[in-house]
């Protein structure tokens, strides 16, 4: 079930790999009605408490199977479904401590009834929406 917000508190919780925190996971979900193809989907900058993440520590989790940001610029076979929250999985040895985290983040992807002339790599340099929010982490 989804949730009003885009990054959702469902889900928000450290990992943990053979017994060690690796790092920390949340949903989002799509802000577009229409499903999207990974390949029309850029991943943007993520913000937790003031520290920010580089996009070779962050994967997407998309139907039981994980990839990173640069991977999805060449899948154009799987789609995001709107129905569905996408798990944003985050290296972080240790995790996050519990308690409240500020979250930012965004992605930007291109529309597929867009003229070519505008849906090339040039819509992806347009300012993208940032998404806020305050959320529980309880561990």
């Amino acid at each position: 079930m989804l949730e009003r917000e885009v990054i959702q508190m469902r889900g928000f919780r450290n990992t943990i790999e053979n017994g060690t925190i690796t790092g920390f996971q949340f949903r989002i979900r799509l802000t577009n009605y229409r499903g999207i193809w990974l390949s029309m989907l850029r991943p943007g900058e993520l913000t937790v408490d003031g520290e920010k993440y580089d996009p070779d520590k962050i994967s997407w989790l998309i139907d039981n199977k994980e990839y990173s940001p640069k991977e999805m610029e060449k899948i154009g076979d799987i789609q995001w479904h709107p129905s569905d929250a996408v798990v944003v999985k985050v290296k972080k040895p240790g995790g996050l401590a519990q308690g409240y985290h500020e979250v930012s983040y965004y992605y930007r992807c291109i529309q597929c009834y867009l003229p070519p002339s505008i849906n090339g790599d040039e819509a992806f340099a347009r300012i993208p929406p940032r998404i806020e929010a305050r959320k529980l982490l309880i561990v």
